[in-house]
């Protein structure tokens, strides 16, 4: 007997025909082993600290520090964004726990969040109790995007100034600007990880935006990386005073 026609998908009606899921085809590769998939996302992460130990504590020959913080950090994305498409169907955005295998509009334990990445929308799994405080998390970042944005990027740009001109020998502005960087940076983190608390989830299913680089949230979960974020950057902010006012 031929098997039943399979039931259309309740997915958000916003998303593209391309972005919405589908039951796997027959013969297609299976999905990663839960272990598996999480330990390529704490490694993936791990990128992260290493780049800014070269930058921050930027080890002897400076300039090697230097290259080889540029090279991890452009390359960086081209690793995390295919795990990001991978991870997308199996872990929760906010506390990165394996789901079910079954797709969303079947999981009555799991909901999504619509997120627009890179001009795309894109249908985020979440447990159930963790699509408000992910969408509060986004909605935040979006609203904040511009000082958020400022409070990184300039003293990031400063802080690569200022290791080219010490590699270059000519290392007097450097342990001023890695200080700077240290308190810029932190003030701006625990803002962005305490901000969330601020808001409240968005009532509408409006997609939202990621103003920031959206892969870097499905290597740990959000709620993971806020966490590392108020504890670093209360670090950071310690560092960064006590070398101007210590």
């Amino acid at each position: 007997m031929p098997a039943p026609p399979e039931p259309p998908l309740a997915v958000s009606p916003e998303v593209s025909p391309q972005r919405r899921p589908r039951p796997q085809p027959p013969g297609a590769r299976r999905a990663p082993v839960g272990w598996q998939l999480q330990a390529t996302g704490v490694l993936l992460f791990l990128f992260i600290p290493l780049v800014l130990y070269l930058f921050v504590r930027h080890p002897e020959p400076v300039a090697v520090s230097l290259g080889a913080g540029i090279v991890l950090m452009a390359g960086h994305r081209f690793l995390a964004r295919p795990y990001m498409a991978r991870a997308i169907p199996h872990k929760c955005l906010w506390c990165n726990r394996m789901l079910s295998a079954a797709m969303p509009a079947f999981d009555a334990a799991t909901l999504t969040l619509d997120l627009v990445i890179d001009g795309q929308l894109t249908a985020a799994r979440c447990c159930a109790a963790h699509r408000a405080p992910a969408a509060r998390c986004f909605r935040f970042l979006g609203m904040a995007r511009l000082p958020l944005r400022l409070g990184i990027f300039a003293p990031l740009l400063l802080l690569l100034a200022a290791l080219a001109a010490a590699a270059a020998g000519h290392p007097q502005a450097l342990p001023a600007a890695t200080a700077l960087f240290q308190l810029l940076v932190g003030l701006t983190v625990s803002a962005a990880a305490w901000g969330i608390l601020l808001v409240r989830a968005p009532a509408e299913q409006t997609p939202l935006p990621v103003p920031f680089p959206a892969h870097n949230f499905f290597l740990l979960g959000v709620r993971s990386l806020l966490w590392i974020f108020r504890l670093v950057g209360a670090w950071w902010i310690v560092r960064g005073l006590s070398f101007f006012f210590g």
